[in-house]
């Protein structure tokens, strides 16, 4: 029986996220021949000799919304004039997101933009599949302004085999996982943000919300919060890896001894009524953070002025960021653009990527809405939502390039300089730049997906003992071909390593 039929009543589990904590360093080889790349021509015609296409774009959301309609009919009024094309705009729930496109995608249906990251509908190993185009070419034809908008750092990270395969949604690339605390509470229980180094040492604050704020959970999750580099640990994929000197081994991320000591210490949380107990069947949590029932929730990159988007997400309670690591570059794979090699329209759908990323007035629709209906600006650079507005995804980074758009009432004037900043400054992982090549072991990278799928979201959120169900998991992780992925990592390593010793 399945792990989550035999601990929760409420179903069988979906395919859960992916761990966002570990980098960028995500699966990358040559991508199939399927994939391809639109043939240029001389030179990109104006949109006035264009014929009228319709676009199809698919990305992640968070909950829906309902004026989206609205908000299309704004922007296909604004590309029409400046590249003959309008869009359909499919966003799909973030819980439903990598099944549904895995399911469009082996249906062979026609679509031109989808959104693709490394921690969910993976970039990497999709591109390798042969789903993506090359982006080249496309490039230099119909996006010169968008190429030369983005550090050349931020083209090599989407590069696979040498080529560009996606348009990086930019944004922090230096993260730094932790608690966010509403300040309320972090006022109320005196809580001070500079002693809290470790996981552990937040269990006094969660005991007082326990003991004295009834309705108010704790801790609120749906997925894992499990960051290894918090505990020392480095990984790439799955994969954890240790450095001595100048040699790397690999481990199997769910085997080692911090991983253990990080779902066992969930599972006290979880028996103490510290972690909501829908933890592993939640499928929008946004929906129920927005009302403010969660003393604290758990985020992996803690940008520079997020604590304006995360008070806007906790029904407007203002809100304290707890990093528990100092911030490491990861990378600009988090959120990436890809155009499908299903697209009949590359051309006008790399036109439209460059508007987006490049055009504010386009960017800041399609992440805010619109004007007086959606929002109202507080500032020239800031705005804030309009409740009941019916648009207000809260989902830029899924859009296109942040540093061009609208601030959050709340944030400082510099958050966008303070990014980069960040970005440029931040320590980099000892195997950054490397990239996985999965195609030797797919029939395994397959298999150890569905066991993930059937162990991971119940051992992380803490709803079932990993006493009895970790060893089951690992179990059959070796079954599914483990060690012999593991033994490729070790060798693609090493040759890397090599490399760059050169």
């Amino acid at each position: 029986m399945n792990v989550l039929k035999k601990r929760v009543c409420f179903g069988i589990i979906a395919a859960g996220l992916a761990l966002t904590g570990c980098g960028s360093n995500s699966d990358s080889g040559s991508p199939a021949a399927t994939g391809g790349s639109a043939a240029p021509s001389a030179a990109a015609p104006s949109a006035s000799t264009l014929p009228p296409v319709d676009l199809v774009w698919y990305y992640l959301d968070g909950t829906a919304q309902p004026d989206l309609a609205s908000v299309e009919a704004e922007v296909n009024k604004y590309i029409k004039p400046k590249i003959n094309a309008t869009v359909k705009l499919k966003p799909i729930a973030g819980a439903d997101y990598e099944q549904k496109m895995n399911t469009i995608l082996a249906a062979g249906e026609t679509f031109d933009i989808v959104w693709t990251s490394d921690w969910r509908f993976n970039f990497s190993s999709n591109a390798q599949k042969g789903a993506f185009l090359e982006l080249d070419a496309l490039l230099d034809k119909n996006g010169p302004k968008l190429k030369a908008s983005l550090p050349a750092s931020a083209w090599e990270d989407v590069r696979i085999g040498g080529k560009i395969y996606g348009v990086p949604n930019y944004q922090i690339a230096a993260k730094s996982a932790g608690f966010v605390v509403q300040k309320r509470f972090a006022d109320k229980y005196k809580l001070d943000p500079a002693k809290i180094k470790t996981y552990r040492d937040i269990e006094p604050f969660f005991e007082e919300i326990k003991k004295n704020e009834p309705g108010i959970i704790p801790f609120g999750i749906n997925n894992d919060f499990y960051s290894p580099s918090v505990y020392g640990v480095s990984a790439t994929g799955n994969v954890a890896y240790r450095v001595n000197g100048d040699k790397v081994t690999v481990e199997d991320y769910f085997a080692t001894a911090e991983y253990k000591k990080h779902v066992t210490m969930a599972y006290e949380w979880y028996k103490k009524g510290y972690i909501n107990e829908d933890a592993a069947t939640l499928k929008n949590k946004a929906d129920v953070e927005k009302k403010g029932v969660y003393a604290t929730t758990f985020d992996y990159t803690q940008k520079p002025g997020g604590e304006a988007a995360a008070k806007a997400g906790n029904g407007g309670n203002d809100v304290v960021f707890i990093p528990l690591m100092e911030p490491e570059f990861t990378g600009v794979t988090a959120t990436i653009s890809a155009v499908s090699r299903t697209s009949k329209n590359p051309d006008r759908a790399m036109m439209l990527l460059e508007l987006v990323n490049t055009d504010p007035t386009l960017y800041n629709l399609l992440s805010f809405g619109i004007e007086n209906k959606h929002y109202t600006k507080t500032g020239t650079n800031t705005i804030k939502d309009i409740a009941g507005g019916g648009y207000a995804p809260n989902m830029n980074w899924v859009m296109g390039n942040v540093t061009i758009g609208y601030l959050m009432d709340g944030q400082a004037a510099d958050t966008w300089e303070r990014t980069k900043k960040a970005n440029d400054s931040a320590k980099k992982p000892y195997l950054y730049g490397f990239k996985f090549d999965s195609e030797p072991v797919k029939a395994e990278m397959a298999n150890l997906k569905a066991v993930e799928n059937e162990f991971r979201k119940v051992i992380e959120t803490g709803t079932v003992d990993p006493e009895k169900y970790l060893p089951q998991f690992l179990d059959k992780r070796l079954k599914a071909g483990s060690e012999k992925v593991l033994a490729e990592y070790q060798t693609q390593i090493e040759a890397f390593l090599k490399s760059k010793a050169k």
